[in-house]
């Protein structure tokens, strides 16, 4: 009875330690003129301690999960029935379309952002490595819920492979999707001295930690 109090208590410690839940409410398909499929999640975000919490997360976009672990962006993961789908070519974002005149204006455009990124000191680099970390801290409140929307892009391609292992998307099985977080710390703040740790982060405690979602059907059916 004493070992099973303690890990009770264990769990319980455990299961408050964790502040933040996120959870996909729903998602809503569309189909496109151009045959592809359109899937907008809406999901939440909840500080679920009693104290106001801040972390690092790049909102605009989510991203497949094996697309890189020091992104700070929500990830999300597909399954096949209880097959997780270890591919990140999957889904796409909205398409973005830039409209020239004439193909002239078309190069002057390129030319100018291939001159942009050249032409960048090393401290103007920097510079936006740090309004990059600024601008991703999100502050909660206790209890606080945030609503959030992610649109991923699938062009029905079925068939994908990673390396030696190929996958193909069953049309008549039941696919699933979860998102997850990783709130990190350390591992963002890497390239900056600690003067510039110092002046980042000032007296702000950051969160960290992997938090998982619920799973939600999505159709990738015909």
């Amino acid at each position: 009875m004493k070992y099973i109090i303690l890990l009770l208590l264990s769990i319980t410690v455990h299961a408050q330690s964790k502040p933040i839940v996120i959870k996909i409410d729903s998602i809503a398909t569309t189909e496109t003129e151009d045959n592809r499929r359109t899937f907008k999640l809406h999901y939440q975000i909840t500080n679920i301690s009693k104290k106001e919490i801040s972390f690092v997360l790049d909102l605009k976009k989510i991203i497949p999960i094996g697309s890189g672990s020091l992104r700070p962006n929500p990830y999300y993961k597909v399954y096949e029935n209880e097959m997780s789908l270890e591919v990140n070519g999957i889904f796409t974002g909205e398409k973005q379309v830039l409209n020239f005149k004439n193909e002239a204006e078309m190069n002057r455009y390129q030319d100018s952002i291939t001159a942009s990124i050249k032409n960048k000191t090393p401290e103007q680099w920097q510079q936006e490595k740090k309004e990059y970390f600024l601008n991703n801290i999100q502050k909660m409140q206790p209890n606080e819920v945030k609503h959030f929307d992610a649109v991923i892009v699938w062009d029905k391609n079925r068939y994908h492979r990673n390396g030696d292992i190929e996958y193909f998307i069953e049309e008549k099985e039941k696919h699933f999707i979860e998102l997850h977080i990783n709130l990190m710390v350390e591992e963002l703040l890497l390239s900056f001295s600690e003067a510039e740790k110092n002046e980042l982060l000032k007296d702000t405690i950051l969160t960290k930690g992997w938090f998982t979602s619920n799973k939600i059907e999505i159709n990738l059916g015909e």
